[in-house]
């Protein structure tokens, strides 16, 4: 079982909405051509956050269907563009149950075991580490008059918990830790953030994140820090293919 991720699908949804003004003319469809070509059914594919444009759990379904058709098997983060996420973890099963190739998801500390990989996550946040362009924010959703240090604290806190019940199914000696984000861990140079000392504490084999787009792309850390390899996966920087981390 090989391990791929992919973040920032930006599906449409049932509102339609289309991503060609940012460059990704009809997307799906080399997403999807790229994604089956590289993938085999029995892979792992980490889907990690802003998924879909839907608002509400009746608009994500064509959107799911869509990731229950791609080859492998694969597992779901919550990004900051997944309103459609259902904040009970009950109704986010029911959601996704349906669509028998997501088998699993990661919510609000959880951690997850999918064959030989341990998977630890969490979505993130804004945080004042991020590095700035000379016009703004590396990251333009969420520039810094946005940084809510309750939010940050809450995510910092299911990171934690996260980590701690994935210590408990990484127990078996051939387990292969994995650590997961939505925002950037570490950005580039590599500057840390409050973020990355609990993962490299876990001791992944590798850290996948997404969020960051176009000019915001080389923000992102690629590459080995404090032990643990950090790989940028947002749809655009991963030129709309999944990337084998393992």
């Amino acid at each position: 079982m090989r391990l791929f991720a992919i973040g920032d699908l930006h599906l449409p949804s049932a509102r339609g909405k289309r991503m060609d003004r940012f460059g990704w003319k009809d997307h799906p469809r080399p997403l999807a051509e790229a994604w089956d070509q590289a993938v085999a059914p029995s892979d792992l594919v980490l889907v990690l956050g802003d998924t879909s444009w839907a608002t509400r759990p009746s608009e994500v379904e064509e959107d799911l269907a869509w990731i229950h058709e791609r080859q492998g098997r694969k597992v779901l983060l919550k990004g900051n563009h997944d309103f459609w996420w259902p904040d009970s973890r009950t109704k986010l099963g029911t959601l996704l149950a349906p669509f028998p190739s997501i088998v699993g998801f990661l919510h609000n500390g959880s951690a997850l075991r999918e064959g030989p990989y341990v998977i630890a996550g969490v979505r993130g946040w804004t945080v004042p580490e991020a590095p700035q362009l000379p016009g703004g924010g590396y990251d333009p959703e969420l520039d810094m008059e946005s940084y809510q240090p309750h939010v940050v604290e809450r995510d910092l806190g299911r990171l934690r918990a996260s980590v701690q019940a994935a210590e408990v199914l990484a127990r078996d000696p051939d387990t292969i830790r994995v650590a997961c984000m939505h925002f950037p861990p570490v950005y580039a140079g590599p500057k840390p953030t409050r973020f990355s000392p609990i993962i490299e504490a876990y001791r992944p084999a590798v850290c996948a994140y997404g969020h960051l787009h176009g000019p915001g792309i080389p923000a992102g850390f690629v590459g080995e820090h404090n032990g643990v390899r950090y790989v940028l996966t947002s749809c655009d920087a991963a030129r709309f293919a999944p990337i084998r981390l393992l």
